[in-house]
């Protein structure tokens, strides 16, 4: 990002700053200046505004094509087309509300709609690739395609006026509930997010990782594992977390003696893991709360144990190879010095205690991050580590963050628009009732399966949406689960694509950087990461790995799966504490014996308990007469 706004005239970098500044100026105005002026603002112009200031930047800031350097003369016609457009609309906001425009009555608000439906989808493209932006150009044209659908995909015939105009200008379209949440609830981590990056706290939790873990055998892949998932739950990126933390971590992981496809393995298995991090997580927590009607706090309490889960397996993981590998931690001088840490991450340390006391126990939810960025720019400025420069970079941040979470966003909005204005979606939920009638597992896999190929066709949070209400409601009336953990599991299965064949971006953005095979490096990260394959399924047939139930419960239930993963991961690597090499025979039956003890049926884990034990006992007994 900073190369490509590097390459822009000078112009157009003051263009870009100066439409981040408005913007952030705006979202400001919004949840603070309206109270103090007592004026109002309608939520739909606020909503067209954003647009207008942040949808721009995707065009100068993110290339049609990989290989382009700088801007081309279609980069700026979008840029100030989507500008215009955004502002046009946002004058006309009043009048819209009191007359909706799901209809276009005058040739201009149709002409309008048609070019901000390209640009939205062009974003899409840029931004979440070409598969992502066909799923929404398909899904959102679905209305007109409809008609000619067979059974319970059918839907009435409607003219195109009327697709566009639902589509582009109804609240249940284009500023729907995805652009409702980011206006409403994401901006304010978005910018804090930014202005942490841009201050540092990135360099800081790299160190901070490094003094803790670096010295431990196989440092250098435990330092990848923490920092890219404290970075990954502020950045809400899985590319992104790739990109920043893997070039440092990376190379220094080869440095000490892994291998060039598990170094890659490692970053990618690691930043996927930190999208569902608390306590920020990206935008789909956000909409799960929205969607569930429950305070956001709540998520992220339930989201703690299986991210603890899921990083303790990769932690296993490295532990043990390093352990059968011989390999041992960074060198001590290599550490700085843990009180310069301290100090210099305080303020980054305090912002972030601050934002999860806010969000779990004050619910300011919304205000949250606007009163850590404060804290934190507070900090600062005591410190005297404020400037120019420091600004000019947070407020660059911010609006490429915004921005191309925006473009990502906006095409779910339509997505949302073709399967509810047409009732696909409720006939989608029935047709898997149906199906999965009498057989929960059958309609599992189903679920399983959509959500990783939409998955693999766009953005998590996209897949998350789409069957957030269309498979959430079917999983909940067919096994009576809990429905946040539904919605969690769905989650975590959209964005499992990111390290498994064929697509595994993330994995093939690691092996970029390592100099690895991509194939190759894909299927070590599915295995590194085969435990986040189990854990949704964990969670969902036992929510008191969710903090749901009664305290007793919560705590035999987490041992239950922690004893597990590690049984797992022992299996997997084919070494184990106190044990040494595994033979070949054994490893099944602890890869076996952890899933079965993770998911607790009476007799069933007390047969893998017994199992795992007598292996266990046999392998130490012939391990002392050695």
């Amino acid at each position: 990002m900073e190369g490509r706004f590097a390459s822009l005239p000078s112009w157009a970098r003051a263009w870009v700053l100066l439409t981040s500044l408005l913007g952030l100026c705006l979202i400001l105005f919004y949840f603070f200046g309206l109270n103090l002026l007592r004026k109002s603002l309608l939520d739909l112009t606020y909503y067209w505004l954003l647009l207008a200031f942040f949808l721009p930047l995707t065009f100068l800031l993110f290339p049609a094509r990989s290989q382009d350097k700088q801007p081309y003369w279609y980069d700026y016609a979008l840029a100030i087309g989507a500008q215009g457009s955004g502002l046009l609309l946002a004058w006309h906001g009043p009048s819209m509300v009191l007359r909706p425009w799901t209809n276009p009555e005058s040739f201009w608000q149709a002409a309008v709609a048609i070019f901000l439906l390209l640009a939205v989808l062009e974003g899409a493209r840029r931004a979440g690739g070409l598969g992502f932006a066909l799923v929404a150009l398909l899904l959102g044209a679905y209305p007109l395609l409809a008609p000619y659908m067979p059974g319970l995909l059918w839907g009435p015939p409607i003219t195109w006026r009327e697709a566009l105009g639902y589509g582009m200008y109804s609240t249940q379209g284009l500023l729907g509930l995805p652009m409702r949440t980011v206006g409403e609830l994401l901006v304010g981590f978005l910018v804090l997010a930014a202005f942490l990056v841009a201050t540092g706290a990135g360099q800081t939790f790299l160190e901070l990782a490094s003094v803790l873990f670096g010295w431990t055998r196989g440092g250098a892949a435990k330092v990848s594992v923490m920092a890219s998932g404290l970075f990954g739950s502020l950045s809400g990126s899985i590319l992104s977390n790739v990109a920043s933390t893997g070039s440092v971590t990376i190379p220094t992981m080869i440095r000490s003696g892994f291998s060039r496809t598990y170094a890659a393995a490692v970053e990618a298995c690691a930043s996927t893991g930190g999208v569902l991090m608390p306590p920020v997580m990206g935008a789909v927590a956000f909409v799960m709360a929205t969607l569930l009607g429950i305070p956001y706090g709540q998520v992220v309490m339930a989201a703690l144990i299986p991210s603890f889960l899921y990083y303790l397996s990769l932690f296993a993981h490295v532990d043990l190879y390093a352990a059968r590998h011989g390999l041992r931690g960074l060198p001590q001088r290599n550490h700085p010095p843990i009180r310069e840490i301290l100090r210099k991450g305080a303020p980054f340390i305090l912002v972030l205690a601050f934002l999860v006391f806010a969000l779990i126990y004050l619910r300011l939810e919304r205000f949250a991050p606007f009163y850590a960025l404060g804290m934190l720019l507070l900090f600062l400025i005591l410190q005297k580590r404020v400037s120019l420069e420091t600004m000019y970079r947070g407020i660059l941040a911010a609006g490429s963050l915004i921005s191309q979470t925006l473009a990502l966003i906006l095409p779910v909005g339509l997505i949302l628009a073709g399967l509810l204005g047409t009732g696909a979606a409720p006939a989608l939920t029935g047709a898997l009732v149906q199906l999965g009638e009498g057989n929960l597992f059958l309609i599992l896999f189903l679920g399983v399966l959509v959500a990783f190929l939409l998955g693999m066709a766009g953005v998590m949070v996209a897949a998350y949406i789409l069957l957030a209400v269309t498979l959430a409601p079917a999983l909940s009336r067919l096994g009576d689960f809990y429905p946040l953990a539904v919605h969690l599991f769905i989650a975590y299965w959209s964005m499992l694509s990111a390290i498994t064949p064929p697509v595994a971006v993330a994995a093939f953005l690691a092996a970029r950087l390592a100099g690895a095979n991509p194939l190759t490096t894909s299927w070590e990260a599915m295995k590194l990461g085969l435990a986040i394959y189990f854990i949704p399924f964990f969670f969902l047939f036992e929510p008191a790995l969710l903090l749901h139930g009664s305290p007793a419960s919560i705590a035999y239930h987490i041992l239950l799966a922690l004893t597990g993963i590690l049984l797992l991961v022992g299996g997997l690597e084919g070494y184990f504490w106190g044990l040494g090499h595994l033979p070949l025979w054994t490893r099944p039956i602890y890869i076996l014996g952890g899933l079965l003890l993770a998911i607790p049926e009476g007799t069933t884990s007390l047969m893998a308990i017994l199992l795992v034990l007598l292996v266990s006992g046999w392998l130490w007994s012939k391990r002392r007469k050695l």
